[in-house]
C-alpha cells in the first residue's frame, strides 16, 4: 500500500471518526455544564448521561489513534 493510499485511507477514517468522537464529547460536556439547572433526579440522570456520552465520546478518538498506528508505525496492509 502505497503512502499517498494511507494518507487518503486516514482521512476518511479522521472524517468519521474525529466528527462523530469530537461531537458526542462536546455534547456530554455540555450536558455536565447543564446540571447546574436542574436539580433531584433530573440532576442525576443529566449527570450520568453527560459522563457517558463524554467516555463514549472518547472511543472513536481511540480508534483513531490506533488506526493512525497500524497505516503508518506498523504499516499494516488492509486488504477487503
Amino acid at each position: 500500500m502505497t503512502i499517498l493510499r494511507r494518507v487518503g485511507l486516514f482521512a476518511v477514517i479522521s472524517i468519521f471518526t474525529l466528527g462523530l468522537g469530537l461531537l458526542a464529547v462536546l455534547d456530554g460536556i455540555a450536558m455536565l455544564m447543564a446540571t447546574g439547572d436542574y436539580s433531584g433526579n433530573d440532576r442525576t440522570a443529566l449527570l450520568g448521561l453527560g459522563a457517558l456520552t463524554t467516555a463514549g465520546g472518547l472511543v472513536p478518538i481511540a480508534l483513531w489513534v490506533i488506526a493512525g498506528w497500524a497505516l503508518f508505525i506498523k504499516r499494516e496492509s488492509w486488504s477487503w
